[in-house]
């Protein structure tokens, strides 16, 4: 059994679903990768970074929140760095602008500060992306100057699919985070968490210089393509493929590619397709436009089945009313089933593209 499936299994006996996103960001820690977990409140982002800093101990470093301003305080910890950094919250992104208004002024320019910290966190993941994938960046503001050099390390951060909307919207999405970060859409709520019994362990030992590299054909290799290819442009893949399988060898004690690296890295990378679906472009360079709404029905639909109308109202803090005004603006997606009591059903287009999308796949 391949070493990440046994992660994975380890961790889906006690919260089921959630060991392919631990799973995913244990391989992009060692493949020296930026990735965004993407999920509502509540679907275990946070127990996923922790369980990732708690197997990489001192090699990795977790904020609760960072803002650009803030990576001013840590340019001499991240310089030549080679570990692993975690932002548990993206949505905690502020900028505190109450001590330069006043009272009425505050009140009537609120926007500006809504404006503002959408640009922290489309600043504060622009810096992390660049920083991971040139290993250098030097960034001059109004107020500082961030310079880091010689970064060989890795990223992890978390966010709502409320916050994603703005950042996808950023003209910076396109032209800097896009090809340069992986976004893993989690589709699972767990019903029933227990907690850990133990932090999961994995080797890291293998440096990934050591494993060789792929040879870059086969059927195998053209199913990675184009599975990535739903986010990454081709120059990209051939970027950030190829560590990716190295990085599945080295954590199962090898210094060699085999066929299992392949199908482990098809299974975890299944999810990065849903994007195609739930992210919508009006132009070819122009800015996207992000539907939270069907990605969180999505996201009921993949943990509960049917789910019923009152599980949605539980689990999203809203009336009946709402699940049935949302269900009606997507109707391609799903159906609402009258009977008592009112249940949310998918299509079959929607049934297929969540197992295009590795929803009840087996581990």
């Amino acid at each position: 059994m391949h070493a990440i499936q046994k992660l994975i299994r380890e961790v889906n006996a006690t919260h089921k679903g959630l060991g392919p996103m631990i799973g995913l960001n244990v391989l992009c820690a060692k493949a020296k990768k930026c990735v965004l977990n993407i999920a509502p409140a509540g679907c275990g982002k946070s127990v996923t970074t922790d369980t990732t800093v708690g197997m990489l101990r001192d090699y990795a470093k977790k904020f609760t929140s960072l803002t650009l301003a803030g990576l001013t305080h840590l340019k001499l910890e991240l310089q030549d760095y080679h570990g692993h950094i975690v932002i548990d919250d993206l949505g905690g992104e502020k900028i505190n602008i109450w001590p330069t208004l006043s009272r009425y002024s505050f009140l009537h320019f609120c926007p500006v500060c809504l404006s503002q910290s959408d640009w922290s966190r489309v600043s504060t993941i622009t810096v992390l992306a660049n920083l991971v994938h040139t290993h250098f960046v030097k960034k001059v503001t109004q107020g500082y100057v961030i310079e880091i050099s010689g970064f060989e390390g890795s990223a992890a951060l978390n966010i709502q699919p409320v916050m994603l909307s703005s950042l996808v919207a950023d003209n910076d999405w396109i032209s800097v985070v896009r090809d340069k970060v992986l976004r893993y859409y989690h589709l699972f709520r767990p019903v029933k968490p227990k907690p850990l019994q133990k932090t999961p362990t994995i080797n890291f030992d293998i440096p990934l210089h050591e494993v060789e590299p792929p040879a870059k054909k086969g059927k195998l290799w053209y199913q990675l393509v184009a599975i990535t290819l739903t986010q990454w442009s081709y120059g990209r893949i051939m970027e950030h493929v190829p560590p990716m399988l190295q990085a599945c060898a080295a954590l199962d004690s090898r210094h060699h590619i085999l066929a299992d690296d392949y199908y482990m890295l098809i299974k975890l990378l299944r999810p990065m397709q849903l994007e195609r679906y739930i992210v919508q472009s009006f132009g070819l360079e122009t800015s996207r436009v992000f539907d939270d709404n069907l990605y969180c029905m999505l996201v009921e639909i993949a943990t509960h089945g049917n789910p019923s109308i009152e599980t949605i109202c539980e689990d999203y803090k809203v009336a009946p009313v709402t699940v049935d005004r949302v269900a009606q603006t997507i109707p391609d997606w799903v159906w609402t089933k009258k009977n008592s009591p009112k249940r949310i059903m998918p299509t079959e287009m929607c049934q297929n593209i969540l197992k295009l999308c590795g929803v009840n796949q087996k581990w």
